[in-house]
């Protein structure tokens, strides 16, 4: 079996859902997971506000579990046994969202993920920061950027 199926989306699927009570309430289903793209997304019925857009709390969980689950995917990659946690974030939400809630990861660079394995080899954790971003139609509706934390 290749990496990409081993780590792909139903293993992600499993850890979301058996670690992240909050992400079967509200939906999450991890649409695609490989090395090009992570894309997460809730439907927005269970994730609505009074006006019926996203709840901003719902739009938050879906992009920290989002850049989580590709933090998750590159430890297994690696054979890192090491857990993935929130450090530090931002989200700015830019326009309503009125239908799925859907997270897709910035992929970051190359410099910086080998720096983040070096960061894990040598000392035995590490920092990342991550961009995912949430789309209404083509228009940015939110921009999240998050640093995240392994450590083994």
């Amino acid at each position: 079996m290749n990496v990409n199926q081993e780590f792909g989306r139903d293993y992600l699927q499993r850890r979301i859902v058996t670690e992240f009570p909050l992400a079967r309430h509200i939906g999450i289903v991890v649409e695609s997971a490989d090395d090009g793209t992570l894309v997460l997304e809730a439907p927005l019925a269970a994730n609505a506000n009074f006006k019926g857009t996203a709840f901003g709390g719902s739009l938050f969980s879906v992009a920290v579990l989002t850049g989580w689950a590709w933090v998750t995917r590159y430890l297994a990659t690696l054979d890192v046994a090491a857990d993935a946690v929130i450090q530090e974030s931002t989200m700015r939400y830019l326009v309503p969202v009125q239908g799925a809630l859907r997270a897709t990861l910035v992929p970051p660079s190359t410099a910086q993920t080998e720096k983040f394995r070096r960061m894990l080899q040598r000392a035995g954790r590490g920092r990342i920061r991550l961009e995912v971003r949430i789309h209404q139609g083509d228009t940015l509706a939110t921009e999240f950027k998050g640093v995240f934390a392994a450590v083994r």
